[in-house]
């Protein structure tokens, strides 16, 4: 039977031309190169050298049968690297998905750094509605997901993500822009455009307006954040926001200040319970966790949203990402 061993000294003959050197490069006796290449010549039932003063001379065979051994020695070769690549996450395939807020704004700043640290894995990134997120990460297809904190988590492990306090957009030259923090009594009769009825935050934006009997002109219904600033660009009225949508906005096209009573767009980071937590999402995690905040940071400051101290106060302090939260009946 052929062994790595034997294999090992045919090779390094071919290589080094001699058994003497041969032997140098492997360590061992120059007897020992003799016999390995001998007994690989009975395993194989090849003449693979013909022995003439002391010297092997390779064969036909001899040259057929290396060229075989050389490819092997080169696949065995990569096989280090191979290893380095599982190592660092370089040879696989990452899927994520976000729902729209953070996909089209923040998601691609966290690949874009994902990617310069392990360039060779790929990203697949799914932009979809939080529950169509969290269907994909149960049922095995994503490893990694965000979505809104109103989601059902039974059947994914899930942990705090974001917190943003929602920032009222206003269009460019409105009477409202002078003020440092937008109440709900600011937009009594207001057009406002507001997230659809299938948007949990609407319902709390709702409850808050419906408790202190202010009413709204509603003009528009939209699903995306990044339309409502789209729809207050044209001038068509006023909202309220997720201000991680902001990055995907011209800052000299809308006016940006902060709400009161505070409102908080709470997100999730959500994974299939029965898939490992890989060093690749792991990694992909810790640098979405550590750009969460100073992110929204540089939003804020890009935009001027804060025009006072009462403004920022307002605010509130940034908090960082949250603890687990795990189903108990995952």
């Amino acid at each position: 039977m052929i062994n790595h061993r034997q294999l090992e000294a045919f090779h390094a003959v071919m290589i080094m031309g001699a058994t003497t050197r041969a032997a140098d490069m492997l360590g061992v006796s120059q007897p020992a190169i003799s016999r390995l290449i001998k007994q690989l010549e009975h395993s194989t039932r090849l003449k693979l050298f013909e022995r003439s003063g002391g010297r092997l001379i390779p064969t036909r065979e001899g040259l057929l049968f290396h060229a075989e051994v050389s490819r092997a020695f080169q696949s065995f070769s990569r096989l280090g690297t191979i290893a380095d690549d599982i190592r660092n996450y370089r040879v696989e395939t990452l899927k994520v998905a976000a729902l729209p807020v953070l996909g089209y704004s923040f998601m691609p700043h966290v690949v874009g750094n994902f990617h310069k640290a392990y360039p060779r894995t790929t990203i697949n990134l799914e932009i979809a509605s939080s529950d169509f997120v969290r269907d994909l990460v149960a049922a095995g297809q994503i490893d990694v997901g965000f979505a809104a904190e109103e989601i059902d988590i039974s059947g994914v492990f899930a942990e705090q993500f974001a917190m943003p306090p929602a920032v009222c957009a206003l269009p460019r030259g409105h009477d409202l822009a002078v003020k440092a923090v937008i109440t709900p009594a600011d937009l009594v009769d207001q057009p406002f455009i507001s997230l659809s009825h299938a948007d949990r935050a609407r319902h709390r934006i709702d409850k808050l307006f419906d408790h202190q009997r202010i009413a709204r002109n509603m003009v528009a219904e939209t699903h995306f954040a990044l339309t409502i600033c789209q729809f207050v660009q044209q001038g068509l009225g006023v909202g309220l926001i997720n201000p991680y949508c902001l990055d995907a906005v011209a800052t000299d096209s809308v006016v940006v200040r902060p709400f009161l009573p505070r409102i908080t767009f709470r997100t999730l980071m959500i994974y299939a319970p029965d898939r490992p937590i890989t060093g690749a999402v792991e990694t992909f995690r810790s640098i979405a966790h550590k750009k969460a905040v100073p992110f929204l940071r540089e939003i804020i400051q890009r935009f001027g949203i804060f025009v006072s101290a009462e403004g920022e106060d307002a605010f509130g302090q940034l908090t960082e990402p949250g603890p687990w939260i795990r189903n108990p009946l995952a």
